[in-house]
């Protein structure tokens, strides 16, 4: 929830005076986009520790002897400050004994990263429908309408408020520990209370009263639930500004090949009898290959610019852009450290968010790393 005030924060047209400065985002001041930014740091002397994990067998559903569902939430978060970086050590040696790792950090040294994962569609159906809970009602100044679902169970004897917070943008899912709530555990409305006033929500949430409420949460889901999704993928090298330039790149580096077999497989087109997205899959006449996955039941087309038609003669590759520029969502991925991205040279109707990617230049490890910025529009 912390997540969702800072976000508010950065909700903004690009103002110079507001401008996150504290993590490279390699983003270009563009009015009208802002920066969906987790505002957590994230220092150099714990999560780049080389040094190998103490709990390298651990099972990461049960560090620190606690469950993944007893962790607490992001509601309290004692860390308020802003972006999500990797902090440079400059205090050099220390006598202060070295604290404790968090379970986040115990699973990126036993992993070897993170896998990111969106809250399903099912989850109100899974945990609240069916069994005893309340919804809760408002439309926000600045998030828009806002929906929060909410119950209390007894987990490993601890008392626990599980939420759901629904909006416009995204959906917060998760377990808070009932002594993490300034309020009476015991007062529904001053819990929720509580709540809304941790991200500053206005008008606050009110309790919706109507029986069939659950059951038009339940349809709500149902619209959001997808099984094909494709997604736009360009290439950007050093000291590339324009549209012109990004979508003239032929050749793939070698850190770009990498980054696509991370996302999925290179498929040849022709003959292709999964989900194409848009692309030919008869005539070779969007390219002959792009890169394909199935992630958790969702088949995922790329439209990558580099394996899209090229036409030399085409100063505006429009070969490329009605398929890129038709997407909603579209990766970034930047070659060099000091490459900057502005989310409006790709001009479209559709897209909405831009996923930046870049190599993390801090990290000195033989797995690569990469830094991760996402941008969407102020709309």
């Amino acid at each position: 929830m912390s997540g969702i005030r800072n976000r508010r924060k950065l909700k903004i047209n690009f103002l110079v005076d507001e401008f996150c400065q504290e993590f490279p985002h390699n983003l270009i001041a563009t009015p009208g986009y802002w920066i969906e930014c987790s505002r957590q740091q994230i220092t150099s002397d714990t999560i780049w520790d080389e040094s190998e994990s103490e709990h390298e067998g651990t099972d990461p559903e049960q560090v620190d002897g606690r469950s993944v569902e007893e962790r607490p939430s992001m509601l309290k978060r004692q860390d308020k400050s802003s972006c999500l970086f990797e902090a440079e050590n400059e205090t050099g040696d220390t006598d202060d004994p070295p604290r404790k790792k968090t379970t986040i950090e115990e699973q990126w040294e036993k992993n070897q990263g993170f896998e990111l994962t969106s809250v399903e569609q099912e989850t109100y159906e899974k945990y609240f429908y069916g069994s005893e809970h309340w919804n809760y009602f408002t439309n926000d100044e600045d998030l828009g309408p806002v929906i929060l679902s909410i119950k209390q169970e007894t987990l490993n004897n601890r008392d626990q408020f599980r939420i759901l917070v629904r909006a416009i943008s995204y959906t917060v899912h998760g377990l808070i520990p009932a002594s993490c709530v300034f309020a009476d555990r015991y007062n529904r409305e001053e819990v929720v209370r509580s709540l809304g006033k941790e991200v500053n929500i206005n008008p606050p949430l009110t309790l919706g009263q109507l029986p069939d409420t659950p059951e038009e949460l339940l349809k709500l889901d149902q619209v959001f639930i997808k099984s094909e999704l494709k997604v736009g993928l360009i290439y950007v090298q050093e000291e590339q500004y324009t549209e012109e330039e990004i979508l003239d790149n032929n050749d793939n580096s070698l850190l770009f090949e990498e980054f696509l077999q991370i996302l999925g497989d290179k498929i040849r087109l022709k003959g292709f009898d999964k989900y194409k997205g848009g692309l030919d899959t008869v005539h070779d006449l969007t390219g002959l290959y792009s890169v394909y996955t199935n992630w958790r039941g969702i088949e995922i087309m790329f439209h990558v610019s580099t394996l899209l038609p090229y036409e030399k003669h085409d100063p505006q590759k429009l070969q490329r852009k009605r398929h890129i520029g038709n997407d909603i969502v579209c990766v970034v991925f930047l070659e060099a450290d000091n490459t900057t991205f502005s989310p409006a040279c790709i001009k479209s109707h559709f897209l909405h968010t831009f996923i930046l990617v870049r190599v993390s230049p801090r990290i000195k490890r033989k797995i690569t790393r990469y830094e991760v910025s996402v941008v969407t529009r102020d709309e």
